[in-house]
């Protein structure tokens, strides 16, 4: 009996022996990739003056030896002139001395003065500055599928894929006007004509994209795959410690 489990017990213990040794060949690499992006917008205050913001998306990626990704965090930083009337959004009105700008008031959304741009005033603001994470449910988008709810289910479909294959499924699967999923109910011409094209696959894919996520990847709200891309560009390989 003893001779008969040996030459297992010897085979168990080279495979044992060979999975260790992958495991200390095995690489990965970790990428921490930005976009920025300033817009013209969002709309313009009571007083008909433009509001202005900026997008910083930040994006933490581990990929594989080739280049899939294998986990993402993703996070963006929006900062708009004090005329927004949005209440969670962050402000910048101006470096200290500079002259004061339309302040909107967040309850009433007119415009109720001019900010003081004094070094405290400025430093306050930016203190209190939250990412759209941070944000929450205050973000506003859509309170049944807020922005980091549809952030994390974009990052879990982000999972197993090269960022140019993510590229090409933007390209195929998403609006070329605003950069959302496309939907089968458009009502744009270009969109309609764009899904009409898609096989049924693609179709159904489409589906259970926007049954989780309806927001762009890539639009004045933010560049989340430049981020991604940006991620891979700086990716180090990560030695990890086996025994």
């Amino acid at each position: 009996m003893i001779k008969k489990w040996l030459p297992l017990s010897l085979s168990a213990l080279l495979l044992c022996g060979s999975i260790t040794s992958l495991a200390a060949e095995t690489k990965v690499y970790q990428g921490l990739g930005h976009s920025t992006n300033f817009r013209v917008g969002p709309g313009k205050d009571s007083e008909g003056q433009q509001v202005y913001s900026f997008n910083y998306v930040d994006a933490a990626v581990l990929f594989d030896a080739d280049g899939k990704i294998i986990n993402a965090i993703v996070d963006a930083l929006e900062v708009s002139s004090p005329n927004y009337d949005g209440e969670s959004m962050p402000h910048f009105s101006g470096w200290p001395g500079t002259e004061g700008h339309n302040l909107a008031d967040h309850k009433t959304k007119k415009v109720i003065g001019k900010t003081e741009n004094t070094p405290a005033n400025i430093a306050n603001e930016v203190d209190n500055w939250k990412t759209k994470r941070e944000r929450g449910a205050s973000y506003g988008m859509n309170p049944k599928n807020e922005w980091d709810e549809q952030m994390d289910f974009f990052q879990d479909k982000f999972k197993g894929k090269t960022v140019d294959e993510l590229e090409i499924i933007f390209t195929k699967l998403y609006s070329d006007v605003n950069g959302r999923p496309l939907k089968e109910n458009s009502r744009n011409d270009k969109d309609k004509e764009k899904y009409s094209k898609l096989t049924e696959a693609e179709k159904k894919e489409v589906a259970d994209i926007t049954a989780g996520a309806t927001m762009s990847l890539r639009d004045s709200h933010g560049d989340i795959l430049g981020a991604l891309k940006n991620a891979y560009e700086n990716r180090v390989e990560v030695a990890i410690p086996t025994k």
